[in-house]
């Protein structure tokens, strides 16, 4: 009898899709993108300020280059969480060939991160806060999970391999 594969990828195949064999989007990959994308999230609370919406985002930000570039670093990680949204399953399009590159997507975002928060620390010369530890360990939790988690490599392989064809499809070719 001709085995089928691999038992580790059936137990994953089991774990991370649901009953319809579609895969969830992981909460902790949306956390580390809402992470990156941070000073999106900021611009977009700062727009509903009415009173002076430039005041909420002087909070995070010292100057408009700190927002700028914080803007920037989250690029990559906007990118894929837009290819996450429009991938698809049961076809192949340009947010599934995305989704190919997006551990080495957000593997740059999170560097750009590290050297973004390393320069804000060396300028404020090393003055503690809760704020700048939270953020730190938050980077370092985020780097872990894009880099090792079984859940995160698994949806991105899953959305980017082309799905094979039905049977249905196979007889309606031929004939």
């Amino acid at each position: 009898m001709k085995r089928s594969g691999n038992g580790a990828a059936f137990v994953e195949r089991a774990r991370y899709l649901d009953k319809e064999g579609r895969a969830s989007t992981p909460l902790f990959f949306i956390w580390v993108t809402f992470f990156l994308c941070r000073g999106y999230l900021a611009g977009i609370v700062s727009l509903t300020f009415n009173e002076d919406r430039t005041r909420l985002l002087s909070l995070f930000y010292k100057n408009s280059e700190q927002f700028g570039l914080m803007l920037v670093v989250g690029l990559p990680a906007l990118f894929v969480l837009l290819a996450t949204s429009f991938a698809k399953e049961d076809g192949y399009n340009w947010a599934n060939h995305v989704m190919r590159a997006a551990q080495p997507l957000m593997l740059v975002a999170l560097v750009l991160d590290a050297i973004l928060i390393s320069s804000l620390l060396l300028h404020q010369h090393g003055s503690f806060s809760w704020g700048k530890a939270s953020i730190i360990l938050a980077w370092f939790i985020s780097f872990w999970y894009v880099s090792k988690s079984r859940q995160w490599r698994f949806y991105r392989r899953h959305l980017a391999e082309k799905p094979e064809p039905s049977v249905s499809e196979d007889t309606d070719k031929s004939a």
